[in-house]
Order: structure tokens, then sequence, then C-alpha cells
């Protein structure tokens, strides 16, 4: 754990819980495992915050804990970092299933786990004077299931005791899709949600989204470099491998040509693929940056996807755009030089780069300041009478690149939620005053009340409050965007952190 990752998730903490869930996520984080009773020596705050602080973390499944002679309490900050990443999800589900999906979703990341029964007669009570929405009990049952069988959500572990042990321990369970029943949905929503008999509680399965996250950005990387039609075969084939291999597998099982021709046949408006699937598979095995490879020619040719090698590929990607942002077009040239050279002599990266000395070892140097090269000492062979010469070679740890840029977005996030904090509180009265105005001119359209009362209401914000209040919307939603492409890039990094060394 790193100082830059202690900032954002304090950061990320303290904007989505308070400061007191803050106060104890800091302290988890500088010391690791820590007692109820040593957290409330070192933070100060009284017993009873400690404790709903600990189990609004462990709720949200932002901490673990073990218990041995004494329970110690232990932050998760890799799932925090994925509170950053929550408008991803629901623009993943408006996208796929609708905004049924979306409602339901969101609803559920705000709950952390909640039943069946209680979920869904939430997201209705809450939708359904929104004649927008036009929402349906059968609908978003329907929907619910539909989310539970493709795995974004999932049933939630269950607490058991285990060995005479006076502390549970939450073990996982197998999903098994439910069978809900309209009508009692239906009495549910005129009762009340307390009596409700359903005990089965659900939660979101991150792990699923991560997948259709990377998925695209393969899919999007091989469509760039060739066309969408090679694009499309490249979804046919990781559909295929999640058949027979791990989601997080090396490499997958091998695919047969014909099978593809199959998949590719049922694609009806790719008429160009369907006609030279053998042509694509060839340019991708070639020309596809390594996302491919045949494996044998069984069948008219198998194809394993390398999803390892896909991850590594769309890292030095990344890392290449990193440096020509960080340093330039020049640093970036050096950067791809040493990477394609493996091992590369000071004097031979001037040669190559083309470049006026002085300039050369400048960038050089800032490269190896910020730990996106490594340099390899090594002492040739004494000559006859002299002596040992060392020499230097320049070199690129994708491991050590990978970590470094991760710290440069970690540093970069925290800068923007800082900058946002500060505009938020810069223009809270006036984005306070047209949250309460927008609201009451809803209200206002929804009973149907004339136009002029509405102009009336709108008219409160002068010109002056509503330039201000344009210009402070316009830069958090700049700086939203900014968090969002630099969630997309620690996203990466961690697909690459996923295969092992």
């Amino acid at each position: 754990m790193t100082h830059q990752l202690g900032r954002v998730v304090s950061q990320i903490l303290g904007r989505h819980f308070g400061e007191i869930v803050q106060q104890v996520g800091n302290d988890l984080f500088m010391y690791g495992s820590k007692t109820i009773g040593m957290i409330v020596k070192t933070t100060g705050l009284p017993r009873t915050q400690v404790i709903e602080s600990l189990r609004t973390l462990l709720k949200f499944d932002l901490a673990t804990f073990e218990a041995d002679v004494t329970v110690e309490y232990k932050l998760n900050s890799e799932n925090i970092l994925l509170l950053i990443r929550y408008p991803r999800y629901l623009l993943q589900m408006k996208s796929k299933y609708g905004s049924e999906a979306e409602m339901i979703v969101e609803e559920l990341l705000q709950q952390a786990s909640c039943t069946a029964t209680v979920l869904l007669v939430t997201v209705m009570n809450k939708y359904k004077d929104d004649k927008e929405k036009n929402l349906n009990i059968v609908n978003l049952k329907d929907t619910f299931i539909s989310l539970a069988t493709a795995g974004y959500i999932q049933q939630a572990p269950v607490a058991e005791l285990k060995d005479g042990s006076e502390i549970p321990i939450l073990v996982p369970v197998a999903t098994i899709v439910p069978d809900l029943d309209v009508r009692d949905l239906m009495q549910a929503m005129t009762s009340n949600l307390a009596d409700c008999k359903d005990n089965t509680y659900w939660k979101v399965n991150y792990d699923r989204f991560h997948l259709d996250f990377r998925d695209d950005m393969m899919i999007k990387a091989i469509t760039r470099r060739i066309d969408e039609n090679a694009g499309e075969l490249m979804r046919l084939m990781l559909e295929q491998m999640y058949l027979s291999s791990s989601a997080w597998a090396v490499e997958s099982s091998p695919a047969a040509a014909c099978d593809l021709r199959d998949l590719a046949l049922r694609v009806h408006d790719r008429p160009l693929l369907h006609a030279h699937v053998d042509h694509y598979l060839k340019v991708l095995e070639e020309n596809g940056a390594s996302f491919i490879r045949r494996a044998g020619d069984a069948g008219g040719g198998q194809y394993v996807v390398r999803t390892k090698r896909a991850a590594e590929q769309l890292l030095e990607a990344l890392l290449d755009h990193t440096v020509t942002e960080r340093l330039g077009s020049k640093a970036a040239r050096i950067f791809r030089l040493i990477r394609s050279k493996k091992y590369i002599e000071e004097e031979d990266i001037q040669k190559n780069a083309m470049l006026p000395n002085k300039e050369c070892k400048e960038l050089t140097y800032k490269l190896l300041e910020e730990h996106l090269i490594s340099v390899q000492p090594m002492r040739k062979a004494a000559s006859a009478g002299g002596s040992a010469k060392a020499i230097y070679l320049y070199h690129v740890k994708l491991y050590d690149a990978a970590h470094a840029a991760r710290e440069l977005c970690l540093r970069a996030v925290h800068n923007v939620s800082r900058v946002s904090s500060a505009t938020r509180a810069a223009h809270a009265r006036l984005l306070d005053k047209q949250r309460r105005v927008r609201s009451i001119v809803h209200g206002m359209r929804v009973r149907g009340e004339p136009q002029q009362n509405i102009d009336d209401v709108l008219e409160t914000l002068t010109p002056p409050e509503l330039s201000a209040v344009s210009g402070a919307e316009r830069r958090l939603r700049a700086l939203s965007a900014a968090e969002l492409e630099l969630d997309r890039a620690l996203f990466l990094i961690s697909c690459y952190f996923a295969f092992p060394r």
C-alpha cells in the first residue's frame, strides 16, 4: 500500500460516507489491521461511532475481519477504488438491458445488499409517480431474473458459526435464480416491508462487469487496428472462450475455425465477415496485436485468445500515451525505442532516436526518474593491461512501469477529487439554490401548473447567479469525466496485474 493510494482512499471515503468513516478508514489503512479498542484509542472517537463506521465499511464490503483470539478489522482498499466506477456500472446496465436494469443496479449499489422483494418494491415505489419511466412490476421482476441469470447480481454470502465460535464468518453461496411471484410482490407494495418473509440477500457482482469492460477494451482495440468486422470476430472468440475456459485464464482453450464460421453466420449484418472469416483470422493472427494465435490445424485451424498478452499490449499502449502526455512525443520515441530493443546502451539511444545528445540524455534521465524505464549496470571483461569498464543498459520492466503509471493515476485522481470538492464548496449556496428551484419546477410541471408560475420561480435565479452556477457545473462535469478516464486507466493496469508474472 502506497501513500498515493492512502490519500485517494481517504478522499473517496470522505466523499461517500463522511468524516467519521473517513477517520476510521485512515486509521485502518495506516496500521493494517486493528481491534475496535485500538481504533478507539488512536482515533479518539467514541466507541459507538467506531462500531457504526466499521458496520458501514463491512456492509459495503470495504473492510474485512479476522477472528482469532480477538477480532481484527482490515481495510479493503481495492474495493474502495470501485466506488468511483459506479457510473460505468450503471451505463453498462442501461446500454445492455435498459433503464429498468440501471435502476435495479443503482438501488442495489446504494443498499450494498438487499432481498429481491425489498429491492423491487423499493424501486417501484421510488419511481411509481414518474410517467416517463412507466415502470411495471412484471417487467422489473423479469429484468431482475435476467440480471441474476447473466451473473451481474449474485447471492450475498451468509453468516455461519463454526467450531463453537461465537464470531460468525461469511460463507459464499451458489447463486440460484429466484422464482419470484408477482402476486407476492404486489402484496408487498401495499404492506410493510419489514414483514417480508424473503431472506435471500443479493449484491452486485463486480467481476462480471469487469469482464465486460475487459472484453470491450479488446474489441475496441481490434476495431481501431483493423475494422469493425475484425472486432466482431474478436467478440465471437471471447464468447466462445467463456464456454470452455476460465474467464481470467492466460490463454483460452483452442476454438476451431469451423465453429467460428458457424458463429459468424449468425451475425446477420456482417456479410463481409461471413465471406472472409479465414482471412480475418489470418489478419488477427498477424496484425491483431498478438491477441490471438494459431494453436493447431485440426478443424480447419485451432485458435486461442491470448488474454494475458492482450493485457500487456494494452498496457504498453497506455504507457506510450502516458509518456507522451507527461514528457512529450520525443520522450515517447525514446521509451518505445528502449522497449523494442529490450536492452540498449545510452550511446545507441542517441543514435537511433535521432535527437541531440543533450536533449536525449535529459529525456532518458526523466524517464528514469519517473520509474518508467530501468537501468542495468554490467561490467565488460578487462582488456590486456586495462581495467574493466562498466556499461549501463537501459530497458523497460513492464511490471515496474505499470506500478509507476498506477501511482501517477492515483495522484491525478486525488488532485481531481480535491479540485472538485473545492469547486463544490465555493459554489455550495448557488448549487443548493439551483437544486431547490429545479425540484420546485419539476413538482409544478407534474401538477400541471401554468407556465407563468413556473417562469416566476425560475426567475428567482438571477442572470449572474445562472452564469456562475453554469460555469461551476461545466467544471464539475469536466472533472467527473477526467475521473472516469483515470478509472479506465486504473482498470487497464489492474487487468495486467490480474495475471501471474
